[in-house]
């Protein structure tokens, strides 16, 4: 009975010193490319580019697209995800919600219009991984368009969400934000948006640290700071090397790794006032407006999470201790005694 009894003590102690695995919100493929005039039919000369990104739910009733663009020759009026191989022409299937650069929005199947073969919002989901959509940006000057990308596999999207609880030590902030980081094809290249609200004053900085939950870690990347969302795309000429990441390479493996994470910093809050690790808590997608940053329940801090659990060891190793111990104790006494309780003869 006593070798049971001290198997489960056993048990109940290495459960405690075990650390507490968390899961990772999974990747989630991308879709998008480059846009430019010369990809119109037929090309328009312009200065005006911009970028796409794309994505799909994993149970493919949501897109989330965010685009890019500068230089066009007036006001963007309106602007869609159409139907089409590269060098066509087709059809509107996806409007998208015109704004200033940047253009974010979330589509389902109430926002699908038909067109040519795409005859349901699932096709256009298909055609999209496909590579058979295009989107269009219009102006009063190219009402046919004035730039266009092809919506193409892209890489994959990490999300992460930030609060201030995630920072450490623990922030007490009503700010909140949430976004993406895409890992190009070939890890070439970052594209990150990142929405927030709530900070106490404006953010003074942001960057992509190296460092895994509960670890504070030295500066990878940098972000662009500015209202949000801050959107733009990193490359090896932008990594500063920290710790075990020493090239651009390093620092994709490291994300993908899910040891890396976003911190917007305020004057405030110099250290982080928001803090998120990326692919490390799921996180809600852009919605429509392009200012205001995804209004969801995010998933609690996976410090909090790892502290809940750590707390239930030990309060099951306690209860062990409790049970096993004064019995131990007794058996202890019974042998020095040869066998005899204190007190009796």
């Amino acid at each position: 009975m006593r070798a049971r009894i001290l198997t489960l003590l056993t048990i109940g102690l290495l459960a405690i010193t075990a650390p507490v695995a968390l899961a990772a919100d999974p990747p989630r493929p991308a879709f998008g490319g480059p846009l430019d005039g010369a990809q119109e039919v037929p090309p328009v000369v312009t200065a005006a580019s911009g970028e796409a990104t794309v994505v799909i739910s994993p149970d493919n009733s949501t897109i989330w697209y965010v685009v890019e663009y500068s230089g066009l020759s007036g006001a963007a009026l309106a602007a869609h995800i159409h139907t089409g191989a590269a060098g066509v022409v087709g059809g509107v299937i996806l409007p998208l919600t015109v704004s200033a650069s940047p253009m974010v929005g979330t589509l389902t199947a109430a926002n699908f219009t038909a067109s040519g073969a795409i005859t349901t919002f699932a096709e256009a989901v298909a055609a999209i991984k496909a590579g058979a959509t295009y989107v269009n940006v219009h102006t009063a000057a190219n009402p046919g368009g004035e730039i266009r990308g092809q919506v193409l596999a892209k890489g994959n999207a990490h999300f992460v969400a930030l609060d201030g609880a995630q920072e450490v030590p623990a922030v007490t902030t009503a700010a909140t934000g949430s976004g993406w980081v895409v890992v190009s094809t070939g890890g070439n290249t970052i594209t990150y948006f990142v929405a927030y609200s709530g900070l106490s004053g404006a953010a003074a900085a942001s960057h992509i640290h190296l460092g895994a939950v509960g670890v504070v870690g030295g500066v990878m990347l940098p972000l662009v700071v500015g209202p949000s969302p801050m959107t733009g795309t990193l490359t090896s000429a932008d990594l500063t090397p920290t710790g075990s990441v020493t090239d651009f390479a390093g620092a994709v493996a490291a994300i993908e790794a899910g040891s890396t994470y976003v911190n917007i910093h305020t004057a405030a809050n110099p250290g982080g006032e928001i803090r998120g690790q990326i692919g490390g808590l799921a996180a809600p997608a852009p919605t429509v407006s392009p200012t205001v940053p995804p209004t969801s329940t995010v998933a609690p801090s996976a410090e909090a999470a790892g502290l809940g659990s750590w707390l239930v060891l030990l309060a099951f190793g306690a209860a062990l201790a409790a049970l096993i111990l004064p019995r131990h104790r007794r058996d202890v006494r019974e042998r020095a005694t040869g066998g005899a309780r204190p007190g009796c003869r």
